[in-house]
């Protein structure tokens, strides 16, 4: 895609070629990344939208089986609806299919430091606001029981990255995937920059209203000592390298980008 040239300065061109209104725009949902604000504001400025979803209280069927259905859902409704935009927290292998079906699609993110993302999904799915949380509870005590978990590792990389390059953990074909596949990548500690650039490329600039899905508990805190967070990037390697290529990128490129968007 275009996302090199905000590394080399040329907002004007980037937000000419990474234009969302010339497909469908799929935001990748990646969770604890501020997705929740961002979508309800996007789905506003490109209707008709569609959230593909699942139902978590069904435990029928692995999350896997449902997920994936709901994807095939969505993709046989949205040639014929004219859908604009859709999210979910669909991953790596979504998006290729859904590029396969939908060759004009153009894929946006959003990233958040690993530290304060893994925090911030710990205590989300902790909190009473989430359905299952006193089993999880049980199941998982503490956040050293939380880090001990396969599963939660690395999960950024595996709603973006494809799963063969998940399992060489390389780095830098996981950053060069991304970049080539997605049209935008946000950071969520720019959240004001991320969001007035994905709405220029939707047509419609503006500055962020909403604020959605935020943990409001007590349960848990956002800063951590600096071993558990120096812990918490040694067990996210792939997300690390994706959050300090992006975030670096979008540091670089925040003054063309500010001249253009005003």
């Amino acid at each position: 895609m275009s996302m090199h040239l905000l590394s080399e300065g040329r907002a004007l061109a980037f937000l000419r070629e990474a234009d969302l209104t010339a497909g469908p725009c799929i935001f990748v949902h990646v969770p604890k990344t501020a997705g929740t604000s961002l979508r309800a504001e996007l789905a506003a400025i490109l209707p008709p939208d569609v959230n593909i979803h699942v139902d978590y209280t069904d435990t029928t069927r692995s999350f896997r089986e449902r997920i994936d259905e709901a994807v095939e859902r969505f993709l046989d409704q949205a040639g014929p609806g004219g859908i604009r935009f859709a999210s979910g927290h669909i991953v790596a292998r979504h998006v290729a299919r859904i590029a396969e079906r939908l060759p004009d699609a153009r894929f946006i993110t959003m990233l958040r430091d690993p530290v304060a993302r893994v925090i911030s999904d710990y205590r989300h799915q902790r909190s009473p606001r989430q359905p299952g949380f006193e089993a999880f509870r049980q199941r998982v005590p503490d956040l050293d029981a939380y880090l001990a978990l396969r599963w939660e590792m690395d999960k950024s990389a595996l709603h973006l990255v494809p799963q063969e390059i998940l399992a060489r953990g390389d780095t830098a074909a996981a950053i060069q995937h991304v970049a080539r596949r997605f049209a935008f990548v946000g950071i969520q500690e720019m959240y004001d920059l991320s969001f007035r650039a994905i709405t220029a490329l939707a047509g419609r600039q503006q500055a962020p209203q909403i604020r959605a899905n935020v943990n409001m508990d007590e349960d848990g805190t956002d800063a951590v000592d600096a071993a558990t967070a120096a812990r918490i990037r040694a067990l996210n390697p792939m997300d690390t390298a994706l959050y300090d290529h992006f975030a670096e990128a979008l540091r670089t490129a925040t003054p063309a980008l500010r001249a253009v968007l005003g």
